[in-house]
């Protein structure tokens, strides 16, 4: 089972994220238990990641990047990152491994071998414009070969509350690997996606709180 930390960058710091309303989101060490600053670097010295999935908000927002220390990070654990990519051609030129989030890119553009997003707020976010539901995207990326889908239930963010029901469902379509993000709350959390048949999950506020220990993103 896998754990990716989650490091949400916006204006180069560390966020807190809550329930994907990004208008909200205040630098992380401002809540957090477990780290003192929200510098990327510091973070991650303090927590050692084994793993670390990144959400360039900057980028997905269209205000420039974090490309410079996504990088540097991936030189230092297993990193994957959703930088708001419209493109296959535009994902292929990062030195890092990307992941490709339907709330900007056009799953209808996909290729094997890419890690896929599936973005839900209140609905499934289609940048496709021409999925009517989660179920209908997960039938067309079976057609890929791909690294992983990752459920991310961005109304769940923060909450500490994951929508299980979701992931389940889309475990029980999926040909590829599931991994489920947003509101996991534990280590029980973490063991219940993985009997689901999850291969990772994606974590953060837990972590922050003190409910997930360190120790166990360390090992990843």
């Amino acid at each position: 089972m896998k754990l990716y930390f989650v490091m949400d960058l916006l204006d180069g710091e560390v966020v807190g994220a809550v329930k994907g309303e990004r208008e909200k989101y205040e630098p992380v060490h401002l809540t957090s238990k477990v780290v003192e600053s929200s510098n990327p670097f510091q973070v991650f010295d303090v927590l050692r990641p084994k793993r670390l999935y990144v959400a360039d908000l900057d980028a997905i927002l269209g205000k420039g990047n974090n490309f410079a220390v996504i990088e540097k990070l991936a030189g230092m654990c297993e990193l994957i990152a959703d930088c708001g990519f419209k493109s296959v051609e535009e994902a292929k030129k990062v030195s890092f491994t990307p992941v490709l989030g339907s709330e900007t890119f056009n799953l209808r553009k996909l290729e094997d071998g890419f890690y896929v997003s599936l973005d839900v707020r209140d609905e499934f976010l289609d940048a496709s414009h021409s999925f009517a539901s989660v179920d209908e995207a997960i039938e067309w990326l079976n057609s890929f070969r791909l690294k992983g889908v990752i459920v991310l239930s961005l109304r769940r963010v923060g909450t500490l509350q994951p929508d299980f029901e979701l992931v389940e469902r889309v475990v029980s379509a999926s040909s590829n690997p599931v991994l489920a993000g947003g509101g996991i709350r534990n280590m029980e959390d973490v063991e219940k996606a993985k009997e689901i048949g999850c291969e990772g999950v994606l974590v953060a506020t837990a972590v922050h709180k003190g409910l997930i220990p360190v120790e166990a993103i360390k090992n990843g």
